[in-house]
This record gives C-alpha cells, sequence and structure tokens, in this order.
C-alpha cells in the first residue's frame, strides 16, 4: 500500500493546481511508493488543517498568512518553496456612492472584515494589509479614514480544496459576498476584494457595486503584497522521514510551471477551471506574462518580499517577531528537484 501525501492549494495562481487540474501528480508518482492525494479527499474533518497544517504527511502551496501563523504556533513545518505572482487587489463602494476615486474615501468607513470563525483570521490581515497600501499609495493614512470591523459570520472551511475543475455549475458564492452585502447594507462605505474571484463578484453584483480601485495598477511591488508571496510548506515528518516525496512533488511544480510557460494561451482555461471562474477572468486579474511566473523558488528577492509581508504582520500585531525565515527554509528539495529535472535552480 503506497503512502498517500496530502496536497492543499488555495483558489490563486498556483502550479498546484494546475497539476491537479491536467492529472499531472497521478503520473509523476506512479512508479513511487507514494500517491499524491487532495486534501479535500479526507472532507470538513480536516478542512481546518489547510490552514492549521496540523495534518501529518502534507504539502500545502498557498497564501503567506496561515503557514506563517502555524509556525508561530508550533506546528512542525518546513519552507521548501516561494511563488510571486501579483494580482489584482481591488476596492468597491456602492454603485450610487458619490466616490469616483479612492481619494473621495477620506473620512469614510474602510470595512475590515473580522471572521471569528478561522483559526487564522487571514482574510483580515490581507484586508487591513490592501487598504493600508491603498491608503499609502494616495498619500494618507489609517488616520484619514474610519477603519470599521465587519463581522462575518459565513463558513471559513466552504472554501478549501474545492474542486471546480469538472465540468460541474460553480455553486459555492462569491467568497467575497458576506463583505459586499455589509457594504449594500451600509455598514461600510467600501470593502475589499482580490484575485479572480472579483471579477465573479463583479458580475454577481453587477449594477450594485462599483469599482473605485486596483492596487495592481501601482509600480511599487511591495504594495502588491498581499499573502504573497505564497509560500510552499510541507510536515517536518515528512521532510524527515519521506525526503522524496517532497523533491516528486516539486518536480510535479516545476513540470506545471514549464508547461504554463510554453503554453500560455492554455493557462487561462486550465486556471478558470481551477478557480471556479471564466477564462478572461484570469487575463484579466494577473499582470502580462503570469504564466511565466509559476515556478517554485528561493531566491534572495522573493524571500525579502516575504520578508515584507512578515513586517507587515509584526507591525500590526498578527504575528510575534519570533517567527523567522531563517531556520525554516530548507533548500535541498528545490534543488534537488531542479536537479532531476535538468534544469538550473531557480535561486
Amino acid at each position: 500500500m503506497k503512502q498517500p501525501i496530502w496536497y492543499t492549494r488555495c483558489t490563486v495562481a498556483t502550479a498546484s493546481g494546475i497539476a491537479h487540474q491536467r492529472g499531472m501528480f497521478e503520473a509523476a508518482f506512479a512508479e513511487s511508493p507514494y500517491e499524491a492525494r487532495c486534501l479535500g479527499e479526507l472532507g470538513r474533518s480536516q478542512a481546518a488543517t489547510h490552514f492549521t497544517h496540523a495534518l501529518a504527511d502534507s504539502i500545502r502551496e498557498g497564501g503567506a498568512i496561515p503557514p506563517l501563523w502555524a509556525r508561530q504556533n508550533g506546528a512542525d513545518t518546513v519552507l521548501v518553496a516561494l511563488t510571486w505572482v501579483p494580482e489584482c487587489l481591488s476596492f468597491y463602494v456602492r454603485a450610487d456612492d458619490a466616490a469616483q476615486t479612492f481619494v473621495d474615501l477620506r473620512g469614510r468607513r474602510l470595512g475590515i472584515p473580522v471572521r471569528p470563525g478561522l483559526q487564522i483570521d487571514f482574510m483580515r490581515v490581507n484586508a487591513h494589509k490592501a487598504f493600508s497600501h491603498a491608503l499609502a499609495a494616495h498619500g494618507m493614512s489609517a488616520d484619514d479614514v474610519q477603519l470599521t470591523q465587519l463581522d462575518i459570520r459565513d463558513d471559513p472551511l466552504g472554501i478549501a480544496n474545492q474542486d471546480l475543475g469538472k465540468g460541474e455549475a460553480r455553486v459555492i458564492p462569491a467568497i467575497y459576498a458576506p463583505e459586499v452585502e455589509a457594504l449594500l447594507a451600509g455598514k461600510a462605505d467600501a470593502v475589499f476584494a482580490k484575485n479572480a474571484e472579483t471579477k465573479y463578484l463583479e458580475r454577481c453584483y453587477a449594477g450594485r457595486i462599483r469599482k473605485v480601485y486596483d492596487l495592481l495598477a501601482t509600480d511599487r511591488e511591495e504594495w502588491k503584497l498581499n499573502a504573497n508571496p505564497r509560500i510552499i510548506s510541507v510536515s517536518g515528518n515528512t521532510a524527515r522521514e519521506n525526503p522524496d516525496a517532497i523533491v516528486r512533488y516539486l518536480q510535479v511544480l516545476i513540470r506545471a510551471a514549464d508547461w504554463a510557460a510554453k503554453h500560455p494561451a492554455q493557462v487561462p482555461e486550465v486556471m478558470a477551471a481551477e478557480l471556479g471562474v471564466a477564462p478572461q477572468d484570469i487575463v484579466s486579474s494577473y499582470e502580462p506574462g503570469f504564466e511565466q511566473r509559476l515556478w517554485p523558488t528561493l531566491s534572495a528577492s522573493v524571500q525579502d518580499l516575504l520578508r515584507l509581508q512578515m513586517r507587515f504582520m509584526v507591525e500590526h500585531g498578527y504575528l510575534s517577531p519570533d517567527v523567522q525565515i531563517e531556520g525554516w527554509v530548507e533548500d535541498c528539495f528545490l534543488k534537488e528537484a531542479y536537479r532531476r529535472e535538468n534544469l538550473s535552480w531557480a535561486a
């Protein structure tokens, strides 16, 4: 019987998502003592481990906040790679609001969602960070607005590892629907949403909301950081006991990134199936050429970007300063994966 390696990924642009949609894991692990299986197979009983990394023999590719929080709270993990793909970071007002630009929000209520159901409220951190950078981009600070908490009581586990790529009609509501409903109810004057999910959100609320700004338009790379860079983290027991499984998994991500780089016209359709949106949504949600940026890396520049994400979290009390990249990153797995693929390693 093969040893299962449980993989989980966020609903964003990831090589893991492409590999999942294209059936690449099955082929890569066929002649090995391991089998790569999606965490979603375990159902809701283990869904929270997508955020806590409490499941042994698991690999996660996704937003930076949960693995940082898990590290802070004693999770036995190893950071084996990073990716950095800038995405849209959008701000919305009601369609009938007088605000035409982000500057027009001076003195008004910016909605910061609070989800008590999440052990680590990454969506709160995302919104807080996005508003902070949007304010800075317009010469303002938190003192110029009212940061208003929105109590959100949705199902935080409902979006973990949803497989939207089987041709079935999407039944999951827009991830940011609770924020928009609070906006429409007059509980805030502006709310935040991100990634390709914004396009689905705009269709769901067509004629009722209006975008006033997108941080993707800024030329300041550090302001585009929002749960970025993505972290690829693995269970510590797997790193110690089954290192070959980690290398094989990273080989699949390298192959998925290589496929994306060589077939950019096909990537939107695959990513749309992964994220439950339309192909055109993918094209309009990322910077041009994003298909070339899915390679797992541990470059010094991308690690520095992660430190900027961590700095914000520390400054605002979301993360302990004791959490450091040093001592957490292990590059031997990624180096070996690139060596096996006969490619120069992405450092």
